[in-house]
């Protein structure tokens, strides 16, 4: 059963519901929906090694290269639901695809079955949504017809410029949000990448501080996008260096109203376009945002918007670790169902302060871990603790902060020392976190 030209894919769904086998997923709807993107049979194969049980189903080429990785499912695996074990199997095991050496230079992955559809996109090597989980239902030529914007086969494979959106966050103060997203950014942006911080912190502000800016006047802040029904005016970025700009925060969030606004999807999808323009125009590679402590208007704000999500942790404050699990028991999946499964992904969870002699070291790993095991023991999250990624405490950083201090003032280490070895430990950090080479 072809898709027709007028009805290309009502028809083939309508006959799935009743015939759901992987196989006629496979010939009935993936074959002709790599068609309606452009690629022809000779451009896409089915288990490109002939292994079915451990490659992807369909991989899509252009120029002899991956662009779009398939994994299909029957209509017995439930894909509708972002908490439901069967999808989080079959999305991670989409993911192990697109980051495995045969295929980590395609550009999209794509989950279905003849019920659901999702699509997924790559930063780097960075994997998270493109949609929300799709559902054919009634419209799926209007389904197809929409990702076919997004998929279509371009003229060529010139990379297209995709910023990604990382937000740092604990529910929980002293675990070091803002030094890393100061020292995330600067050690990102020494390794060559376009990085934009955000302070979305209404109180502190302590990001904007550590760069020494003070009260910057700007026609329009990330406050008007939160808070004005139109914005008219370009949002002006600080530069701190080639690499590296900032949004400040702003003053006016110091109104304690605002922490108790409601954030709606209105707000969420105008903040996303206001950062998203800043990637659209090239103007960077990643955006770094530092959130208040409180589950308020400002810190949901930051994780709505986002891509993925950093949970940075104090290595020697057990109350961080219950902190984190509840953000990740509560607050993520609050903010997936918002968004209908469309992200953010998490990163591994980041110890900062970790002890550097081995003594202190090998007595609070084995606290640490059997307090960890207590609290994630079956949890989804379980392996986010097993891939941690640690920052030491070295005596030339501030035990709080992270941030090198001296006579000129506060800056990130990773700015103001690039070749110290808090820098060389944090680029291993964005290495592993980010998966860059």
């Amino acid at each position: 059963m072809a898709a027709g030209k007028n009805q290309k894919f009502q028809s083939i769904i309508e006959y799935l519901q009743t015939n759901g086998k992987e196989s006629e997923i496979d010939s009935r709807l993936v074959e002709p929906f790599l068609n309606f993107l452009g690629f022809p049979k000779e451009e896409f194969k089915s288990h490109p090694s002939g292994d079915t049980r451990k490659e992807a189903d369909f991989v899509a080429y252009l120029d002899g290269a991956p662009y779009i990785v398939v994994e299909s499912k029957s209509n017995s695996i439930n894909l509708s639901d972002f908490s439901l074990d069967s999808y989080k199997k079959a999305k991670f095991q989409l993911y192990g695809y697109l980051k495995s050496d045969k295929f980590n230079a395609a550009k999209f992955g794509v989950l279905l079955n003849g019920k659901n559809i999702q699509v997924f996109q790559r930063k780097d090597n960075l994997i998270f949504p493109l949609t929300p989980i799709l559902s054919f239902g009634k419209q799926a030529d209007k389904v197809f017809n929409d990702l076919k914007k997004i998929l279509k086969k371009p003229q060529s494979n010139i990379p297209e410029h995709k910023t990604a959106i990382i937000t740092v966050y604990n529910n929980k103060g002293g675990v070091g949000k803002t030094v890393t997203v100061g020292n995330l950014g600067g050690v990102l942006a020494n390794m060559g990448k376009r990085v934009l911080l955000v302070d979305l912190d209404p109180q502190q502000r302590d990001l904007s501080d550590s760069f020494k800016l003070g009260n910057i006047a700007s026609h329009t802040s990330i406050f008007d996008v939160l808070f004005d029904a139109k914005i008219e005016k370009a949002i002006s970025a600080k530069k701190i260096n080639s690499n590296l700009y900032i949004i400040p925060g702003d003053e006016r969030f110091d109104d304690p109203n605002h922490s108790a606004k409601k954030v709606t999807a209105s707000i969420v999808k105008k903040f996303r376009k206001v950062l998203e323009g800043f990637g659209k125009k090239g103007l960077f590679d990643y955006i770094l945002i530092d959130c208040p402590t409180n589950w308020s208007f400002f810190s949901k704000s930051g994780v709505s918007v986002a891509d993925a999500v950093l949970i940075p942790v104090n290595y020697q404050a057990a109350q961080a670790i219950h902190n984190a699990v509840q953000v990740l028991d509560k607050f993520i999946p609050e903010v997936w169902k918002e968004r209908s499964g469309n992200g953010p992904e998490i990163l591994s969870i980041l110890f900062n302060n970790a002890y550097t002699d081995k003594t202190s070291e090998k007595h609070f790993e084995e606290v640490r871990k059997d307090e960890i095991r207590k609290l994630t023991k079956g949890k989804w999250y379980s392996d986010l603790f097993e891939s941690n990624v640690e920052i030491k405490h070295y005596h030339e950083i501030s035990t709080q902060l992270f941030l090198y201090i001296n006579e000129a003032g506060p800056s990130p280490l990773t700015v103001r020392k690039p070749h110290s070895k808090i820098s060389q430990e944090y680029e291993q950090v964005a290495k592993k976190l980010l998966e860059l080479t």
